[in-house]
């Protein structure tokens, strides 16, 4: 056993393996995932495959066999930070975005579980601003123009989860994800005579979307996790496999990994996560997690993403809060700066959630 698990960690630390979009790329292309969909996962780096205690119904359908009559809700919010180097110096914009939030009630029957829940999957958050530079002949006409996107994608589901011989857990949930993505594109000319220009136009999500896994126990308090995602026009398709030690769920002590490949046409856009938890204290427990990323695209560096987070158990009551930082490099793809040299997308997000077992 001990050589299998040996060898499955291997696998996933150098498998090509939550992408994350920043910026004007997020914007205009499958908008940025979010680091988890509640504030445990967040606090785990975003884990979907295997048990971590957060909203299964979102991560892997399997585990849901592993909830009592509860409910959870999570909410928080995402700040941005574009820094630009163009050549003739830095331009930097910082802006405020909705982060991970959702809801979900869960059920054990004995025979099966089912849960309901919504959630943010993706938003779409962001504000570029450009000033023309006056070049010769025309030094005079300048002035500035602004890209403003706003909304996400929200995924509602339902899902049932049994325990099948042997042990293994399966899953699947299913469901709708809608949204709106808005956009609004202003130009500003400081000469009077030439009149300024607004644009606005929407894009639209409501697809029908599924989730299936399988989550298999390995002895020694080890489990396995896999789960699949489908894919709708604003979200990519995604695959995950992770493995677990210790009985995280519970809030105790242990450590995973976790590797994740999502579809995105004419590239793989990938995650690989180190994560784990320690228990110093009976009420309280705090989480961690190391993520790297690549969003598939040539000019993108691989991007790192950093999550802590800490839950105190107040009897029937938890309350948690997860904290994540996200860091991608690029040399392309920016509004407005043609001759931009180095592109760094800085993404701070927190998310507050409580869960209650009834």
């Amino acid at each position: 056993m001990k050589n299998l698990v040996f060898s499955f960690f291997s696998l996933l630390l150098f498998l090509p393996l939550v992408a994350q979009g920043f910026g004007y790329p997020a914007a205009m292309g499958q908008g940025s995932s979010m680091p988890g969909v509640d504030a445990v996962s967040h606090g785990f780096g975003g884990v979907m495959s295997v048990d971590v205690g957060g909203m299964n119904l979102f991560g892997n359908p399997a585990e849901l066999s592993n909830y009592n009559p509860s409910f959870s809700a999570s909410m928080g919010p995402l700040i941005l930070k574009q820094s630009v180097d163009d050549g003739l110096g830095k331009h930097t914009l910082t802006y405020a975005g909705l982060g991970a939030s959702s809801f979900q009630a869960g059920l054990n029957t004995g025979s099966a579980s089912i849960a309901l829940g919504i959630a943010n999957v993706r938003d779409y958050t962001y504000k570029g601003e450009y000033f023309f530079i006056p070049e010769p002949p025309d030094t005079v006409t300048t002035g500035f123009e602004n890209l403003t996107v706003s909304g996400g994608v929200w995924e509602a589901a339902t899902g049932v989860a049994t325990v099948i011989p042997g042990g293994v857990s399966i899953g699947a949930s299913a469901g709708y994800r809608l949204g709106d993505i808005n956009y609004e594109y202003y130009r500003h000319y400081f000469r009077g005579s030439i009149p300024d220009s607004l644009s606005e136009w929407t894009r639209e999500e409501g697809e029908f979307s599924w989730r299936a896994g399988a989550s298999i126990p390995a002895g020694n308090n080890v489990s396995f996790g896999a789960v699949y995602s489908s894919g709708t026009e604003n979200c990519p398709s995604s695959a995950a496999v992770g493995v677990r030690t210790g009985n995280i769920a519970a809030f105790f002590p242990g450590f995973g990994l976790e590797a994740r490949i999502y579809d995105m046409d004419d590239n793989k856009a990938w995650s690989a996560n180190a994560f784990g938890g320690i228990h110093p204290d009976h009420n309280l427990y705090f989480r961690g997690g190391v993520v790297l990323s690549s969003s598939g695209e040539t000019d993108s560096n691989t991007a790192l993403g950093l999550s802590l987070g800490a839950t105190v158990d107040l009897g029937r009551t938890d309350v948690t809060v997860g904290f994540n930082y996200g860091s991608e490099s690029r040399n392309g793809d920016i509004f407005g700066f043609t001759h931009a040299e180095t592109i760094d997308d800085v993404v701070t997000a927190v998310t507050a959630g409580v869960n209650i077992e009834l």
